[in-house]
């Protein structure tokens, strides 16, 4: 659910930004909240939308876009950190970045092509080739002579087959169709 949640943050935001007659919007919660109502995310009676965590233990990689599009404070952040266990061999990788551009490293190794997203802030590099086994995910920036680092590790163990997957009309039920 959170790879879901920071995807829709991203759009959002870049949508109220690009459009400067937009003169009010709201996040909908800053804190995960209890509610009988909900059963989502493996976790009974609790709303996981908030931008941290309901023990208020764990910001959220949304919570870290916000604070790279609206805060002064230096932000460098790998997202998916929390997505450890992947399930495609071939992924991209997302930074959040308000001192400039991010060199980005795959075990060791400096990986080209990387693209701006929908800030000035959001940087993206597609079809990064996992290797069986850990990955690590290394992010360097170098602002104001100083050298920050982002590092997470994903483990990438064969591809996997969904049930979701092999539905002939999931189109449909996307809203897709």
């Amino acid at each position: 659910p959170e790879t879901f949640q920071t995807k829709t943050h991203e759009y959002q935001w870049s949508v109220i930004a690009g459009h400067p007659y937009i003169v009010a919007s709201y996040l909908w919660n800053t804190f995960d909240f209890a509610t009988p109502l909900a059963n989502r995310g493996d976790l009974p009676a609790r709303n996981m939308k908030g931008l941290v965590t309901f023990d208020r233990k764990t910001k959220k990689d949304s919570y870290f876009w916000y604070k790279a599009n609206w805060s002064e404070d230096p932000v460098l952040y790998l997202t998916q950190r929390r997505n450890v266990d992947r399930e495609k061999k071939v992924t991209s990788i997302t930074v959040y970045s308000n001192i400039g551009e991010p060199k980005v490293f795959l075990n060791g190794q400096e990986l080209s092509g990387i693209h701006k997203g929908y800030t000035d802030v959001h940087y993206i590099i597609d079809n990064v080739t996992l290797k069986d086994g850990k990955n690590v995910v290394k992010a360097v920036v170098q602002s104001d002579g100083k050298t920050y680092e982002d590092t997470i590790e994903w483990m990438y163990t064969g591809e996997k087959k969904r049930e979701a997957d092999s539905f002939s009309i999931k189109g449909v039920h996307a809203g897709f169709e």
